[in-house]
């Protein structure tokens, strides 16, 4: 398949989901089948900076406030918008990125109550033209959660000991972020299989790939 456009495709979804596992598994899948011009990044993070950032904020021992949290993941963003997101899509390159802005509408607004406006505000300063062609938004229940995360051999970050009430905000935000942007997001069951997950997924991506050719 010649891809003669670049395309955005993000991952979303609460802790444990499995998004991250999906996201690798596509980028393999799109490297092998379909085309090498492929990359995989993640948010936060992405590059040297925003990697520190990253490590900053999942740090168990870390406690800012929402409006803190939310500037460093601005900065770290910016960082990765300009100096990688920018340069593969000029490049006509497919880029899979785990985690994006309906994760900072899910956790800044929906579980820190951030204002709706000052959060798109901050955001059309930074990434402008920049928005995925397509998000597989994968939903999971906190039991579900709670047990892959706990089979994980990496250790835990502070996200992963949320309380059920809190886990709950996030993944009602989600799926209301899912209703406003239907055209955009795909929804998966997350309490599949992984292979019944990768399948449905790679299904899709090559349906819109193929549309877009």
């Amino acid at each position: 398949m010649a891809i003669k456009k670049p395309f955005f495709i993000c991952f979303e979804g609460v802790e444990g989901s499995g998004k991250s596992t999906q996201a690798k598994l596509l980028y393999k899948f799109i490297k092998k089948n379909i085309t090498k011009n492929v990359i995989l990044t993640r948010e936060p993070g992405g590059t040297l900076f925003s990697e520190k950032i990253r490590n900053l904020m999942l740090d168990k021992k870390t406690n800012i406030s929402p409006l803190t949290e939310f500037f460093l993941l601005m900065a770290a963003r910016n960082e990765h918008i300009i100096t990688k997101i920018n340069f593969y899509l000029k490049k006509k390159f497919i880029i899979i990125c785990d985690r994006f802005f309906y994760s900072t509408l899910a956790y800044q607004h929906y579980l820190d109550g951030m204002n709706r406006k000052f959060i798109f505000d901050i955001q059309k300063k930074i990434y402008n033209k920049v928005h995925p062609d397509v998000t597989f938004l994968i939903d999971l229940n906190k039991k579900e959660s709670k047990i892959r995360i706990n089979k994980r051999s990496k250790k835990t970050n502070r996200f992963d000991k949320l309380s059920n009430y809190h886990f709950n905000k996030i993944r009602n935000g989600f799926l209301k972020i899912t209703e406003m942007y239907k055209n955009k997001i795909v929804l998966i069951k997350g309490n599949k299989s992984l292979n019944e997950i990768q399948n449905e997924i790679n299904k899709k991506t090559l349906k819109i790939l193929n549309a877009r050719s």
